[in-house]
């Protein structure tokens, strides 16, 4: 089956087994976008919470990179005629957007699936029938467990409503764009929404907070976590020199949207006095730069711009985690078992630790906890 991806390739990221690809590159307004606003956007990230009162301002900036991206596909008819040509049965989409539901309809193709990273997106639960219920179901930017508080059922509500109205922009602005490319028959994004015959979302019914759903919604969270492969994956004898050194090992990574580089130097210290602390045990700090010699005093303390996590996750060495809470290392988390310290840094990372807190297998904190004493 031909796959169709859209961004710039890299090597390290995109399908494998699939030969069949076609790729749509970032145009260069994109790419010069990138470059002078994503430090500035992390490192916000790293300072602030996000709740009602600021959620939909958080998502604002996005907006004309949304529409950009949008141009930048949409745009390309070569590549629109080429897959028209191939006559697609079925799309797989993610609703973090629409325009993808826009060209679909455009090529003819009436069987969509959805597929969510997250465990859902607020955004277009209404419109296909599946409210979320606020009083004991945490939305995807909850920032609290399924006990809540009069005020923090107030405020789940709110945070969803707040963010849904920054995407529902988002999305009338895709729709502009699909409509001025492909036509102004396209249907409305509401409309295409409910055509969905499936939506697979990323989430496990044994580790999720329990939600009522309809029967297209179908959660397929952990298909992406192969244990007989994962088992099969050996460490290289650097790997293993480093964790044999002491008889504890902890790593510790942010995950790749959020860099660990970012991270205010404040609450940078205070995890440097932590492991300091602990000179019995070495960690393993997935660390997206070279220039490390703030760290120089500290022996148990090893730094890679790359880490095998599912390999070390999976080897009896690795006594503990301390993650993000992304919904990828909540997955292989949980499957492997280690217990675990998650620090969420923005989105969806906070419910996901909190689902994970009320089945005792990790503690979770505040990211502004992590100053020096």
């Amino acid at each position: 089956m031909p796959v169709l991806e859209i961004g710039k390739r890299d090597e390290c990221i995109g399908v494998k087994l699939t030969k069949d690809l076609v790729i749509v590159e970032a145009g260069e307004e994109m790419l010069d976008r990138k470059k002078s606003n994503s430090d500035e956007m992390m490192e916000a990230l790293w300072k602030s919470d996000m709740d009602s009162s600021n959620i939909r301002n958080r998502f604002k900036p996005f907006s004309s990179d949304v529409k950009m991206a949008c141009k930048n596909f949409l745009s390309r008819r070569d590549i629109f005629h080429e897959m028209k040509s191939r006559n697609f049965d079925v799309a797989i989409l993610e609703p973090m957007f629409v325009s993808g539901l826009g060209f679909a309809k455009a090529l003819g193709i009436e069987k969509i699936i959805l597929a969510s990273s997250c465990t859902f997106f607020d955004s277009v639960l209404n419109y296909i029938g599946e409210p979320l219920d606020f009083s004991y179901v945490p939305s995807l930017y909850s920032v609290t467990g399924e006990v809540m508080s009069m005020a923090e059922r107030y405020e789940n509500w709110m945070v969803t409503k707040e963010a849904n109205l920054a995407f529902e922009e988002f999305y009338d602005g895709e729709m502009e764009c699909y409509r001025e490319f492909l036509g102004e028959d396209v249907p409305d994004w509401r409309d295409l929404l409910s055509t969905a015959s499936i939506f697979f979302v990323n989430s496990n019914p044994f580790l999720d907070f329990p939600r009522q759903v309809i029967q297209k919604t179908v959660p397929i969270g952990g298909i992406s976590v192969n244990f007989d492969w994962i088992r099969e994956q050996k460490l290289s004898s650097d790997w293993v020199e480093i964790l044999e050194k002491r008889e504890k090992n902890v790593l510790i990574s942010f995950g790749s949207i959020v860099k660990s580089i970012q991270m205010p130097k404040i609450w940078r210290n205070g995890l440097l006095e932590a492991i300091q602390s602990m000179p019995n045990v070495t960690f393993i700090w997935k660390y997206e730069s070279d220039d490390t010699s703030f760290a120089s005093h500290l022996q148990n303390l090893h730094f890679s711009k790359w880490v095998p996590q599912t390999a070390l996750l999976n080897d009896a060495r690795l006594d503990a985690f301390l993650s993000h809470g992304g919904l990828g290392s909540t997955m292989e988390l949980a499957y492997s078992g280690k217990p675990a310290v998650m620090i969420p840094v923005f989105g969806d990372q906070t419910r996901n630790a909190r689902m994970l807190e009320r089945h005792g297998g990790i503690i979770y904190m505040h990211k502004s906890s992590i100053i020096p004493i």
